[in-house]
């Protein structure tokens, strides 16, 4: 769209998307000097209801926070090399300069007056997992410990304040240094597409009470806007299997990936995702991250256990992704969690995190408060009960989306078979670790059906390490900038929880800082 037609309003730099890339973008290009305007897609928040519910706002709440650059090299790249991706030249150019910026994160949250938390505040999101120890209120866990490199990775939650915690709690911190600066957000202000002339980016077109306004950006755009996690065409499309549900942010729509194309931006990563197994019910627009770290194995639609369910919390999506020609379905999605009476009185399936805690315990749409005992989720009919694990399977078997491919028999065996690898203390077939080896003994049995996905979306427009947005050639597109998951830095594997906060800070800070140092245009 045309430049030459009349603007409505006008900033120097123009920021698409209110969450925690967005957040560090604005403070960033303020603190460089320069005019900002956050729009918002999403309305403010009331007194009594939360309904702006960024996915950083809906995360765990930490952040990668490497301390040794040449070791988080290391390990970037030996998490490419991993899952086969080319290291090329210019892929270790990317990953050096990343790595500068994730060393460098922690001294530029201190210096926005960001409280960096102590270890009373560490999250159990991760202090609780195998082989993560604690220091100076950093855990120290890697999701792949086998690779070189791993021992950089620690993750730093936010401090909790009160009635916040995890990304409520990030997200309101980050949100008063917004404040503070008194940059202004303009609320329920989507973005739809962008205004360039002679290829360069001039401002964008944005909706505001159903009528077009056109707003100047008088230095840069940058698209802050998150994933597709919620556009059903672009999963069903770009990821590797469907359906794939999200825990993050119901407004991500890919709104930004749209905007680049039509821009002529280069696309990457589009079949990656930072994705596990959840809960997903049609009552609710959000996911469920999963618990299951006691009494409980998982089986695919036959009944057959299939790995450890100790798995790497990021990537364990992609093991649900073949396709079987023989039964011509993906005979893991769904698949199913079964465990046992102890598990169901244990705690919480479900982790409280994202849809299961309400900023400052403010109720939205999209917020759900689970049983403590899992009691009020049997009775609605999410979670399946039986006396035995042959009724169970039977009642799996008349489930829809099994396809008809549940042996009640072959179900019972492998629950005998695991049982006694829990007896002896080794886990024969997928080697989970023997501290997590909890036999399903004491009926009633539960099953609950589990889906690929998680917190977000990789894939959006190609970024090069100063933040630009590129053409297919690799050349930027003047005056356009990104940061967040919309196109994100990291490939097929993840590198440990907070990974997407890190570089939500690592590229808001560059995006924001260089967005700022444009000329100023007339």
């Amino acid at each position: 769209m045309s430049a030459t037609q009349p603007w409505n309003e006008e900033s120097e730099v123009i920021v698409v998307g209110y969450g925690g890339a967005g957040a560090c973008t604005a403070i960033a290009a303020h603190d460089a000097g320069a005019r900002v305007l956050i729009l918002e897609k999403q309305p403010a928040d009331t007194p009594t209801r939360t309904r702006h519910t960024p996915s950083t706002r809906l995360s765990g709440g930490g952040w990668f926070w490497p301390e040794n650059r040449q070791d988080v090299l290391t390990y970037l790249e030996a998490l490419t090399t991993a899952a086969s991706e080319p290291l090329t030249d210019e892929r270790k150019e990317q990953l050096s300069v990343f790595a500068d910026l994730l060393v460098g994160n922690m001294d530029w949250m201190d210096r926005i007056g960001f409280p960096v938390s102590g270890e009373e505040s560490v999250s159990a999101l991760w202090k609780d997992l195998p082989g993560a120890k604690v220091v100076g209120g950093r855990v120290y866990r890697a999701e792949y410990p086998e690779l070189p490199g791993s021992s950089c990775c620690c993750n730093v939650s936010a401090p909790a304040v009160e009635k916040f915690k995890r990304g409520p709690a990030f997200f309101k911190h980050i949100s008063e240094a917004v404040e503070k600066r008194g940059i202004p957000v303009l609320w329920e202000t989507p973005a739809v597409r962008l205004i360039t002339e002679q290829g360069e980016v001039r401002g964008v077109v944005a909706n505001r009470a159903g009528k077009e306004i056109r707003i100047k950006a008088r230095r840069a755009v940058v698209l802050t806007c998150g994933g597709f996690e919620y556009n059903d065409w672009m999963k069903e499309n770009y990821l590797r299997t469907y359906p794939v549900y999200f825990t993050g942010n119901p407004a991500n729509t890919g709104d930004g990936v749209n905007m680049a194309l039509e821009a002529g931006a280069a696309l990457w990563h589009m079949n990656k995702a930072s994705w596990r197994t959840v809960l997903k019910f049609p009552e609710l627009p959000c996911a469920f991250s999963t618990q299951h770290h006691t009494s409980s194995v998982f089986v695919d639609k036959r009944g057959k256990r299939f790995s450890s369910e100790r798995y790497k919390g990021h990537s364990f999506g992609y093991e649900l992704t073949n396709f079987d020609c023989s039964v011509n379905c993906y005979p893991k999605v769904p698949c199913y969690w079964i465990f046992d009476e102890t598990r169901r009185l244990h705690s919480p399936l479900v982790l409280e995190a994202g849809a299961c805690n309400p900023p400052g315990g403010v109720m939205g749409d999209i917020f759900y408060l689970w049983s403590q005992d899992n009691q009020a989720e049997i009775d609605r009919g999410w979670i399946m009960k039986a006396d035995t694990l042959e009724e169970l399977g039977a009642k799996i078997l008349a489930d829809p989306d099994n396809q008809g491919l549940m042996n009640p028999a072959v179900l019972a065996a492998t629950v005998r078979q695991y049982n006694g690898y829990c007896e002896t203390g080794e886990d024969l077939d997928f080697h989970k670790d023997k501290n997590s080896l909890q036999p399903l003994a004491k009926p009633p049995y539960y099953a609950v059906k589990l889906w690929p996905g998680g917190p977000n979306t990789q894939g959006g427009p190609k970024r090069n390490t100063k933040g630009q947005i590129v053409h297919p050639d690799n050349s930027p597109i003047p005056r356009l900038y990104s940061a967040g998951e919309l196109g994100s830095f990291y490939g097929m594997l993840y590198p440990v929880g907070g990974g997407n906060l890190a570089e939500c800070i690592a590229f808001g800070r560059i995006s924001g800082a260089n967005a700022a140092a444009e000329k100023l245009w007339d």
